[in-house]
């Protein structure tokens, strides 16, 4: 089983190596200035050596490789969205001029990962001026957590060489997750990296709770309502990994506030009893967590 998980662990999309992806795409874009890329591309090239001691809980680092390697990536479920033909709109996102407002490590973490999921969908949706709006948050964000590190020069070289192919970049990122490894030295590292996920995971369900809140489509209504109640399963995992942080007061809020979601979707025995009137509860749930840490 731990084989497996750890397989599968490798094939998820990495929210830290999403800033190569962007960083592809923003060279494409040809709306964006020259020197701003050479800026972006020099980010993702310059990789110092981390010799941050090994001091993980190996527990720890196990819970949260399974539930990582068990919850459906975030930005894989915004690209599935993007296949859904609802319009694509950028007032849901976060607004990049907020980052500065994020002082401490854990609000910078979790809105880093709200940012990329932001960034992700312009991305599957070929929005060239969001993807380097957005593109530049993720960066300044990932640099003040010390995540740039954690993807070597060879990756951005793989990058380079498949800029007009978005499956092909894809299917990198899923192809080095988990070099995230070299990041995940200690229990800290392990709290921040969960801490992104959950940002992603939140922002994840916000903007498909938004979209499906819109639309007349039954279709993608169910689609969506179907997402929703599976997240039990992955929310678990998630919950496992922040109750190791029990000694700290922003774990234990967030795990507090996951749990209370958690348990109204655990209520629901199939995915048919999602009605309207559940999934209004839900997400309006979703929402006030999204707002709570965005500052909204």
């Amino acid at each position: 089983m731990l084989n497996s998980s750890k397989i599968n662990f490798m094939k998820k999309t990495n929210i830290f190596t999403l800033t190569i992806l962007a960083s592809a795409f923003m060279v494409s874009c040809g709306d964006s200035k020259k020197s701003e890329e050479d800026e972006m591309d020099k980010a993702t090239t310059e990789v110092a050596k981390d010799t941050t001691a090994i001091t993980v809980n190996d527990e720890t680092k196990f819970k949260f490789d399974f539930a990582i390697a068990n919850i459906p990536s975030p930005v894989g479920m915004m690209n599935e969205v993007s296949k859904w033909g609802e319009p694509y709109d950028n007032k849901l996102f976060n607004d990049t001029k907020k980052s500065n407002s994020y002082s401490s490590e854990f609000s910078k973490s979790i809105n880093l990962g709200i940012y990329n999921i932001d960034l992700s969908y312009a991305m599957v949706n070929n929005k060239g001026e969001d993807v380097l709006s957005y593109m530049k948050t993720v960066m300044t964000l990932s640099e003040s957590l010390g995540l740039k590190g954690a993807v070597d020069q060879m990756v951005g070289k793989r990058s380079e060489n498949n800029l007009n192919n978005k499956d092909s970049l894809l299917a990198i990122l899923d192809d080095i997750f988990v070099r995230s490894d070299s990041y995940l030295r200690t229990n800290e590292r392990v709290f921040t990296a969960t801490s992104v996920f959950a940002g992603s995971w939140i922002e994840s369900l916000y903007l498909t709770s938004k979209i499906t809140e819109s639309t007349l489509n039954k279709e993608v209504k169910s689609k969506s309502y179907t997402h929703l109640w599976e997240q039990r399963f992955h929310l678990g995992n998630l919950i496992k990994v922040l109750e190791d942080f029990k000694g700290n007061k922003d774990a234990v809020q967030l795990n507090d506030l996951l749990s209370f979601i958690h348990e109204e979707i655990s209520a629901i025995r199939d995915p048919k009893e999602m009605d309207d009137v559940k999934f209004k509860s839900i997400s309006a749930k979703i929402y006030a967590l999204r707002s709570y840490y965005t500052g909204k």
